[in-house]
């Protein structure tokens, strides 16, 4: 059975990954600060698919045990970096310690990550996603240091690709666009609307729509894809 790895997956776009990928045939190891009902109910509908674990992906120091426990070298054959922040103030207005957390989560801690995943890759390859978002693609009003993190995902995807694909690892960026989950529950009824008119296909998405797009560059239907982006917004950024 081939497992991935995906962080933030207790909800959202994590948790969808994470039944997609079970349902798909996957062994899914879950890293996230706390064990959901979601998650528990995922694990008793996929019995020995799912291992969750709770872990705040900004302590390095609990990753070379963390990464021991789940036995990487025995074979990891995907990573989905899905843990994320909002952050979500005009450039001004935001504090020092806010713009450092929202780059450690959204930026630092995946390339951390990545650093141990790649190290167990290296001899048996596989395949990373790395979940950017639209705003790093189009700006936004409000999200400058989010989109500056998301963006360096990008940057730092194709990198990883050209590295190590000599090695069979491949990396790729799915960029979603405005979902309907948590991280969107503060944009009221007029914001979404404003969203929907902008959206070509006239709605927000669901994290569904974006978990399927996940699966296909995890699968081995992509074995030919690294160093690409797959913009799932929508019609939001055409």
């Amino acid at each position: 059975m081939k497992r991935v790895l995906i962080t933030g997956g207790s909800k959202g776009l994590g948790l969808a990954v994470a039944g997609v990928l079970a349902a798909s045939g996957y062994g899914v190891i879950t890293v996230s600060r706390s064990i959901t009902e979601g998650l528990r109910n995922l694990a008793e509908r996929y019995p020995g698919r799912i291992e969750a674990h709770e872990l705040d992906v900004c302590d390095y120091e609990s990753y070379q045990d963390f990464f021991s426990r789940i036995r990487l070298f025995d074979g990891l054959h995907g990573f989905v970096a899905n843990a994320a922040t909002g952050y979500a103030r005009i450039l001004t207005l935001g504090g020092v310690p806010d713009i450092r957390n929202c780059v450690e989560v959204n930026l630092t801690s995946v390339i951390v990550m990545a650093r141990h995943v790649v190290k167990g890759m290296m001899h048996g390859g596989g395949s990373i996603v790395f979940i950017s978002s639209v705003a790093a693609k189009n700006g936004t009003v409000g999200l400058s240091v989010y989109a500056a993190a998301k963006a360096g995902l990008l940057g730092f995807s194709r990198a990883v690709a050209r590295e190590y694909g000599s090695r069979g690892i491949r990396a790729n960026c799915v960029i979603p666009g405005y979902m309907d989950t948590d991280m969107t529950k503060s944009i009221d009824e007029h914001g979404r609307e404003r969203i929907r008119r902008r959206t070509a296909l006239g709605r927000l998405g669901c994290a569904g729509d974006v978990a399927d797009c996940v699966k296909y560059l995890i699968s081995d239907d992509s074995r030919f894809v690294t160093g690409a982006e797959i913009v799932a917004d929508g019609g939001f950024s055409c």
